[in-house]
């Protein structure tokens, strides 16, 4: 009996080359995450931007379990939104949910003055509606949810008749055009992409008024082990906060 390692081959009996040495082959330039709005993405969080009003999807509502207002920063240099769960008398809060049967469930929030400003900043065609799938991160005992506007899917409806005579709605979804011919980011661009400066200055806007405030995400450097991608769509429990009732 020899302690040679068994020779694996493939289905055509050619000789294969085996799995990874180290998990750091992941990490070559030539290996890239496909995104995921490439797969099955009907049940991860998005949001969904229209000329008038935004919508965040239930599995992006369930980020925030216990919460049903938030804050929303755009940081105009890396086009990109930080979504950060607030209270309802928070300056600057939109209520992002409406809390019913044990969970949170999405609302649409009517946001003219902001989705005019962001659609007029971003060039998008009114016409259209854009979604953008959302990335859950945990700076010490904060959450945010990030949304990369440049990574937006443009949606698209028109009507279509038949030939006999039936019409029938249509969407069109066209993505971005740097997304051509590449199937997603490499670990190293995906890190760079979705790191935030803590030190840089966001802008909140007011959703009722339009005004304009400067703001910042308060929180240390994440570690490794801080940056987290949470199941989506999971419930966890409500806190209870000081003051509340045993029932």
């Amino acid at each position: 009996m020899t302690n040679e390692p068994l020779e694996l081959f493939t289905i055509e009996g050619k000789k294969s080359r085996g799995g990874l040495k180290s998990y750091e082959e992941i990490r070559k330039n030539s290996v890239q995450r496909v995104r995921g709005d490439f797969l099955a993405s009907t049940f991860k969080p998005k949001i969904t931007f229209a000329i008038d009003n935004i919508t965040f999807n239930t599995s992006c509502v369930n980020l925030f379990p216990n919460n049903q207002y938030v804050t929303i920063s755009i940081d105009e240099k890396n086009l990109r939104i930080v979504i950060e769960p607030c209270k309802l008398h928070d300056r600057d809060s939109l209520k992002f949910a409406n809390f019913k049967g044990e969970k949170n469930n999405p609302r649409k929030c009517v946001t003219r003055t902001f989705c005019a400003m962001l659609y007029d900043f971003m060039k998008w065609n009114e016409a259209a509606k854009y979604k953008i799938m959302a990335i859950y991160q945990e700076f010490g005992n904060k959450q945010i949810i990030l949304f990369n506007l440049d990574e937006s899917l443009q949606v698209i409806s028109e009507v279509v008749e038949s030939d006999d005579g039936i019409q029938k709605r249509k969407k069109i979804i066209n993505f971005p055009e740097d997304w051509k011919g590449r199937f997603g980011h490499t670990l190293e661009e995906l890190e760079r992409k979705n790191k935030i400066d803590t030190t840089s200055t966001l802008i909140t806007i007011d959703n009722k008024t339009g005004e304009r405030h400067a703001s910042q995400v308060f929180a240390k450097l994440p570690t490794p082990e801080e940056l987290i991608h949470r199941p989506y769509g999971g419930m966890r429990p409500r806190q209870k906060e000081d003051g509340d009732v045993d029932t």
